[in-house]
């Protein structure tokens, strides 16, 4: 009897988990630097920052968000597009021994052409002597990935992630 009346309950909740559908969210497959966002050369050829942020918004969206990866440019996509820029990057060469890493992504999320949401995330590392700088910016880019992925469940306005502080 008792798993008669679990197979009841369980068909009766079906239809709920059935339709609930993803949101379907494009992203650039390369994130651009802002002009005057401070990123060094050598860091920017090395360590491939604005290709791996986009990838780690896909990687860590699941429950309820589905990210694409574009190489088309972004005005051209229908639906919702999150329009991200990395506003500013601080990583001296020299790994651990320079100091902490960090980075700010600025973005707007558009609806066909419509403004619903802005976010702006910032990440650093702490001080590690053991790392170089480009890993210690391949975990800054994956927290930020993180950060993005979960505001993209329940996007807002003018939101503020990771470690922003408001004044």
């Amino acid at each position: 009897m008792r798993q008669v009346l679990f197979v009841l309950i369980f068909l009766m909740f079906l239809p709920l988990t059935a339709s609930a559908k993803k949101e379907t969210y494009t992203i650039a497959s390369s994130i651009p630097f802002a002009e005057g966002s401070g990123v060094r050369d050598n860091v920017k050829e090395e360590c491939g920052f604005e290709t791996r942020l986009p990838e780690y918004i896909r990687k860590k969206a699941k429950r309820g968000v589905n990210v694409v990866l574009t190489d088309e440019p972004l005005g051209k996509v229908n639906g919702k597009v999150l329009f991200l820029e990395i506003t500013n990057v601080f990583a001296l060469g020299g790994g651990g021994y320079s100091g902490s890493k960090s980075a700010i992504v600025s973005g707007e999320l558009k609806e066909n052409g419509e403004l619903i949401g802005s976010v702006t995330a910032r990440r650093r590392t702490l001080f590690s002597m053991r790392v170089g700088t480009c890993s210690m910016l391949k975990r800054v880019a994956e927290k930020l990935g993180e950060d993005i992925a979960d505001w993209l469940r329940e996007p807002t306005m003018d939101a503020k992630l990771g470690d922003i502080k408001d004044d």
